[in-house]
């Protein structure tokens, strides 16, 4: 408000005489004066007395008729004193400022205590009651439940500090700080609105405390409750029953706690199967993934009315989670050992594949094993499980069990022949130890091995065992012999190794010049190597 008074010469006349005397007196009065000096003192004081109420006079005059401006407009005013014109100019400023602070009928003489009370009532009939009646502030009300319902479209969050502060203490309100809290305390009482600290719904025992601490309202959100609608409601009753063989309670917010509960339920049990899905070597990864990207804006939602939206909205994907889920669970509760088992059992089967493979009943047994561990969900088909592992390791068994036989007897035969020869060449013990330790421990290591290839491994490796062995023998003979340790006693021969089949350049014999000449060929090796006194392997 700007006020323009005109332009009287009186006025800064009288202004400076009145200062220049007030200032004069009280200089010089010190108490030191004589008597005539203090009643001229005294009479210029009476004097300036009566300057200032002229002053006050014209001052009143000059603002009756002054020119008022309120904000930013030019206001013609229709009293005609000072006091009255200040009032008018003054109501018209906060009426055209504060527009709304009129929507306050009735302000309470103690809103704190209002506030206690109303919270602490739960009789939602008796405050609709005194709302309807005009008793309270039935337009305010409408005010604050207008604007929560539009940042709650906007889905803007309203902080009771900011409510208070930046809105309702601001113009065009001008509202009293407790008054709207007596508000917000009937809407919570009216389950309009919920306060959120910490993102956790504040309860009613303790919104009190809250929003009558400064400090805490900054944490305070506050949050338009929607009601869902009684059909939603007994549609999502329905199915959570289907999903978790219960019947939650009838209240919204009841149902939204019971669902709530059971999901975050299925949350850590799918939690817990995760780790191992990761991997790779269990199943129900995608599964698991999928349910918990699920649930979790579900247990995100914090007000009834969009989580039981959102829980029927999702009822088939729920439903398909549920079937998974109990799969989920008895395998990883229940099948769990057997299909480690399994798993174990093909790894160890991988060792003999090509081999398993070409066996009639095997084979088809080792494929059916393959695509129960790589199907993505094989939860009906791990009881199959027992009966394959038990076909492949019987086959696997008798193979395993043949090779090893077969393996054996020739590492026998050739620890059977170094004997022989060693106690012809009346070896130590130090030689027999150098020509039968390799074959011992090959014949050890056949006994406990589970590959084939790896027996055959062996099987080769003691055919050049038993040649290093044969040659030390020899050389010990010979040694023996050059010492004249043995003059008299006959050597171990000379081994001649002879293999057929490197004495034919072709693939095939085909006629019966073919044949004679590679018997031919295979006679004179022979006899050539018992001309040079050698005995003959034929290999």
């Amino acid at each position: 408000m700007l006020i323009r008074l005109g332009n009287d010469e009186r006025l800064g006349r009288e202004l400076r005489a009145y200062l220049q005397t007030e200032k004069y007196v009280s200089r010089k009065n010190d108490g030191t004066l004589n008597e005539s000096t203090q009643r001229i003192l005294r009479d210029a004081a009476e004097d300036n007395r009566q300057r200032r109420n002229r002053l006050t006079i014209l001052l009143g005059e000059m603002l009756a008729a002054a020119d008022t401006f309120v904000a930013g407009q030019a206001l013609k005013l229709k009293a005609t004193t000072p006091l009255a014109a200040l009032t008018e100019a003054m109501e018209y400023l906060i009426h055209n400022t504060f527009s709304k602070m009129s929507f306050l009928k009735r302000l309470s003489a103690d809103p704190l205590k209002e506030v206690q009370a109303v919270l602490r009532s739960n009789d939602i009939a008796k405050e609709s009651l005194l709302f309807q009646t005009g008793e309270n502030n039935p337009e305010a009300l409408d005010d604050l439940r207008g604007y929560l319902q539009l940042c709650s479209l906007k889905s803007q969050p309203v902080v009771l500090h900011d409510l208070l502060e930046k809105r309702y203490a601001l113009r065009p309100y001008g509202w009293p700080e407790e008054e709207v809290l007596l508000l917000v305390a009937r809407l919570i009482v009216l389950s309009e609105i919920n306060l959120m600290m910490d993102a956790t719904l504040l309860p009613i025992d303790k919104v009190y405390d809250a929003i009558t601490t400064p400090a805490k309202r900054r944490k305070i959100v506050v949050r338009k409750k929607e009601t869902a609608d009684p059909k939603a409601i007994q549609n999502a009753r329905s199915l959570g029953r289907d999903l978790f063989a219960g019947m939650g309670p009838d209240g919204e917010d009841g149902l939204m706690t019971f669902l709530q509960t059971k999901l975050r339920d299925w949350q850590i049990a799918l939690q817990g199967y995760q780790p191992l899905a990761d991997t790779g070597s269990y199943p129900g990864k995608d599964d698991i993934s999928q349910g918990l990207t699920l649930i979790s804006p579900l247990l995100a939602d914090q007000d009834s009315r969009p989580f039981i939206e959102r829980f029927n909205t999702l009822k088939n994907a729920l439903r398909d989670l549920g079937d998974s889920y109990h799969d989920l669970k008895h395998f990883y509760d229940s099948q769990k050992p057997t299909w480690e088992k399994l798993r174990k059992a093909h790894s160890a089967f991988q060792l003999n594949r090509l081999e398993l493979e070409r066996d009639d009943r095997a084979g088809p047994a080792l494929r059916r094993m393959q695509d129960i561990l790589s199907a993505k969900s094989p939860y009906g088909l791990i009881k199959e499980a027992e009966a394959l592992i038990s076909t492949v390791d019987a086959v696997n068994t008798a193979l395993l069990s043949g090779r090893r036989t077969q393996a054996l007897t020739k590492i026998d035969t050739h620890i059977a022949t170094l004997n022989q020869d060693m106690a012809q060449a009346q070896g130590d013990a130090s030689l027999r130890a150098a020509c039968l330790q390799p074959l011992e421990t090959l014949k050890a290591q056949v006994q406990q091995e589970g590959s084939l290839a790896h027996i055959a491994q062996a099987e080769a490796e003691a055919v050049k065992a038993f040649d290093a062995a044969i040659e030390r023998i020899e050389r010990h003979g010979l040694t023996q012999k050059e010492h004249g340790i043995q003059e008299d006693q006959p050597i171990v021969k000379k081994q001649r190794v002879v293999r057929p089949a490197d004495l034919i350049q072709t693939a095939y014999l085909e006629s019966s010049a073919e044949v004679n000449d590679f018997l031919d060929v295979l006679r004179m090796a022979l006899e050539q190597a018992i001309a040079n006194n050698e005995r003959v392997q034929i290999r």
